[in-house]
C-alpha cells in the first residue's frame, strides 16, 4: 500500500522530502524506493526565484498558488503544512486571508469510508491512526459503502 502512495506523490511532483514528511518515514528511505522502481514526476514543480533566492512576496505567492493546487486536490490543512514545511497554524493563516477552502479531515474519512475503504486503509491515507478513524466513524455515524 505504501509503494503506491509514494509512487502516486512522486509522480504528482512531490520531493522524497515532502512525501517522507507526510508519510513519518526517512527521507534516504524514500529516494531509495524512487530510485529502486525508476519513478519521476510527471510534472515538475515550478522553481521560483530563477536561480536567485526568492523575494519574500514570491515565496508567499508560490505558497498560495501551492495550496490552491494541493486544496483543490483533495489535501487538508495538516497535510498541506507537512508537504510545504510550514506550521499548521501558518496555514490556517494563509488558507484565511485567501479564501483556500480545504477538505476537512472528517469530509476525507466520508468520503474514502463510503467508497468502501477499510478503516486501516484509511488511517494509513490520512497518516493518522485506526483508532482516530474509529472514533470518527463512531462519532458521526459514518455509514460504509460497497467495497470496490
Amino acid at each position: 500500500m505504501q509503494l503506491q502512495l509514494i509512487k502516486k506523490r512522486t509522480e504528482r511532483g512531490m520531493s522524497p522530502l515532502q512525501i517522507a514528511r507526510l508519510m513519518g518515514l526517512k527521507k534516504k528511505d524514500i529516494q531509495a524506493v524512487v530510485k529502486e522502481h525508476g519513478w519521476s514526476a510527471k510534472r515538475e514543480i515550478e522553481k521560483v526565484g530563477n536561480g536567485r533566492p526568492p523575494r519574500p512576496s514570491e515565496k508567499t505567492e508560490w505558497r498560495m498558488q501551492e495550496m490552491k493546487r494541493l486544496a483543490h486536490e483533495g489535501y487538508n490543512r495538516k497535510q498541506i503544512g507537512a508537504l510545504l514545511g510550514i506550521d499548521r497554524s501558518y496555514v490556517d493563516t494563509l488558507c484565511r486571508r485567501y479564501g483556500i477552502k480545504t477538505v476537512s479531515q472528517l469530509e476525507q474519512i466520508e468520503n474514502l469510508y463510503s467508497k468502501g475503504w477499510t478503516q486501516m486503509k484509511i488511517a494509513e491515507e490520512l497518516g493518522v491512526s485506526k483508532q482516530r478513524i474509529s472514533e470518527m466513524i463512531k462519532r458521526h455515524d459514518l455509514k460504509k459503502g460497497d467495497r470496490p
